[in-house]
């Protein structure tokens, strides 16, 4: 059993910890290894979330066990009144457990509800297709938007996946 909660300071470390594992191994066959040791760094993760944690208008939203062990979570900012997912990450053995689906389900009904936004957009990465369908089941799609950087000879696009609340 799964449960969903709001994160808090707290969870920093958690939520780095699984930011940082997950970051790799989901991006381990798409990205230069070179460029994943280059950005995914555990220290520049918990420094990252230390700061964001508290942000005002950022919700994170932490998916954890019945030991209460961390296993996921997103987290999302809102501009206006358009939201815009910044996260989604579980560690790789909770992957396909329905997690993902609780979180995204959090985070789109707090985004709608309590933060009356609009819209809310993810950027992806164009070749991670697995993702891409997952966002794609929530009825998001692309909006023809993308955004590239080349690193060492390797184009790297993400596209932005855009659905109306």
């Amino acid at each position: 059993m799964f449960l969903i909660r709001k994160a808090n300071q707290n969870d920093v470390s958690d939520v780095a910890h699984i930011h940082f594992e997950s970051w790799n191994a989901t991006y381990s066959n798409l990205l230069p290894k070179t460029y994943r040791d280059k950005e995914n760094n555990l220290s520049q993760k918990m420094n990252m979330w230390e700061k964001v944690l508290p942000s005002s208008g950022v919700n994170t939203w932490i998916a954890y066990d019945a030991e209460d062990t961390s296993v996921g979570f997103i987290s999302y900012f809102k501009k206006d009144q358009k939201c815009e997912i910044t996260t989604l990450y579980l560690l790789p053995q909770y992957q396909n457990l329905g997690i993902g689906t609780k979180l995204m389900d959090a985070a789109l009904i707090d985004a709608s509800q309590c933060n009356s936004c609009s819209s809310i957009s993810l950027w992806v990465l164009k070749t991670n297709l697995s993702t891409i369908s997952f966002y794609e089941k929530f009825s998001f799609n692309s909006d023809g938007q993308c955004d590239e950087e080349l690193y060492e000879h390797t184009k790297i696009t993400d596209i932005r996946m855009v659905k109306i609340l």
